[in-house]
């Protein structure tokens, strides 16, 4: 690292700010998701549920590449490859691609995630969605932004007047128990969605396309652009057990304050949050 910027953020080799160069890769490997999702694609399966493609890696090569150039002594914790561990205290967490089966399925409905940590206190966060060229961007203490405008959690704070996102990850109890929870809460609610990005359903509860966004499993490359996200938009974002969400929780609740206290209320005793 050369420096540090206000913030606490480091300094590239190149003295752009760590944001500007987190959105100028993204960018870049935005544009590789763009141009092979319609083409031929190599999948193989982590799991029974669990797709990676040959483009996943690809970006992640990509954006640790461009990351690197300006940041080398900076670590490292990408979803397909090996940590890499940083005596700088600074550490880049990346999803190449959070929505693996709708990207291999050509549903245009997944994004990108680049964060950067010092510590356990994230700093930046990028949720980028490259179909719509939707940049969802945030540096602690400086708010919540979508393409440069400024966004906000949703102000509603019924059950009744809500639209709900989820995401159920992998087949297992958690999913079972997570839909038997959503068939108790309906129908006194607008709605429900699922739409398979976990990053990107967080980003939505930031700018209050919908109003409240949870899910049980997931790892801290999905995680690390919302927590930030949400919170600077003003919301709220806890685990399942209603305590503070951090990289290393596998549950979020995230919306706003009134209606996750109701959430909460109205989901007391339920498996899923058992």
């Amino acid at each position: 690292m050369t420096g540090q910027a206000m913030g606490g953020l480091p300094l590239s080799r190149s003295g752009l700010s760590a944001l500007e160069v987190a959105l100028r890769v993204a960018e870049e490997a935005g544009r590789t998701l763009v141009d092979k999702l319609h083409g031929e694609k190599q999948v193989s399966h982590k799991g029974r549920a669990n797709l990676v493609s040959d483009v996943d890696k690809l970006a992640e090569r990509q954006i640790i590449a461009g990351l690197r150039r300006e940041f080398p002594d900076a670590g490292f914790l990408a979803e397909e490859s090996e940590p890499v561990a940083s005596n700088s205290g600074y550490t880049w967490i990346i999803d190449p691609l959070d929505g693996t089966r709708n990207y291999v399925m050509e549903i245009p409905f997944f994004s990108m995630v680049i964060a950067l940590a010092k510590g356990d206190d994230l700093l930046l966060g990028l949720t980028y969605d490259p179909v719509r060229r939707d940049m969802f961007q945030a540096v602690k203490g400086q708010g919540a932004f979508l393409n440069g405008e400024p966004i906000h959690v949703s102000a509603k704070t019924e059950l009744e007047q809500a639209l709900l996102g989820y995401d159920l990850g992998y087949v297992d109890e958690a999913a079972g128990a997570a839909i038997e929870m959503m068939l108790r809460l309906w129908p006194n609610l607008q709605g429900m969605r699922m739409m398979g990005s976990a990053a990107l359903g967080l980003a939505y509860a930031a700018c209050g396309k919908w109003d409240l966004y949870f899910h049980h499993s997931l790892a801290p490359w999905d995680l690390a652009s919302g927590l930030l996200l949400v919170r600077e938009a003003g919301g709220v974002v806890t685990d399942k057990h209603a305590g503070p969400a951090t990289l290393r929780s596998e549950s979020v609740i995230a919306t706003g304050r009134g209606l996750h206290a109701n959430f909460l209320k109205a989901t007391e005793g339920m498996r899923w949050r058992r």
